[in-house]
This record gives C-alpha cells, sequence and structure tokens, in this order.
C-alpha cells in the first residue's frame, strides 16, 4: 500500500503572491509607489530591502498590525515623530555672552 504525500498549504501572507503584497501595502499605506511608501514610513523601511519578499511580507505584517492602534495611524506616527525631530534640530541654542566679541566689533566698525 503506498502513503499518499501530503504536502501542507501555506496559510496567510506565504500564499499571497509577491504583487499582491505589495499592492496591500500600498493601499493601506496610501502610497503609490516604493519611493513614496519609503519617504512616507521613513522607520518603517529603514534597513530594509524592497527587492525581497521577505522585507515586503515584514512591511505588510507591521501595516496590518500597526496600521490602525487606538484609532492612530502610522502615518500619524510617523508625522508626530518627523516633528519632535526637526523640533529638537531647530531649537534656540543658549546665548554666550563674550567680552572679547565687543571689542571685536568695535575695532570691525573703525576698520574704514
Amino acid at each position: 500500500m503506498s502513503e499518499k504525500k501530503t504536502r501542507k498549504r501555506a496559510t496567510g501572507i506565504k500564499q499571497m503572491k509577491l504583487v499582491a503584497i505589495k499592492q496591500e501595502c500600498y493601499a493601506i499605506s496610501g502610497a503609490a509607489t516604493t519611493p513614496e511608501l519609503k519617504r512616507k514610513y521613513p522607520t518603517l523601511s529603514k534597513n530594509r530591502d524592497f527587492r525581497t519578499r521577505k522585507a515586503w511580507e515584514s512591511v505588510l505584517n507591521r501595516l496590518r498590525c500597526d496600521g490602525e492602534w487606538l484609532g492612530i495611524n502610522v502615518s500619524d506616527l510617523e508625522a508626530i515623530s518627523a516633528a519632535r525631530r526637526k523640533a529638537e534640530t531647530a531649537s534656540l541654542k543658549q546665548l554666550v555672552f563674550s567680552p572679547e566679541r565687543v571689542a571685536m566689533d568695535r575695532m570691525a566698525e573703525n576698520d574704514d
């Protein structure tokens, strides 16, 4: 009697074609192209090689899981993160007064 070999079927993302995975990523993120997706979600696409299926699967998993979390979209979190980074770099630094600068400015004015 011969045994019938059964092959386990892949389920979920593993069963999907790469094109379908990409289309779903674009649909969830609201991006139309890969560069736009990278621009829109810099932290999600950081250190990812979008030439591989594994990268697309992990991006889709993150978008599905964190796409909407307590009413906050991932794009909102990305915008908040970018705003914080911009605020940190643009914050005013302390002004340090040095008496030598006054003397240098007076000498520069009388240089004519």
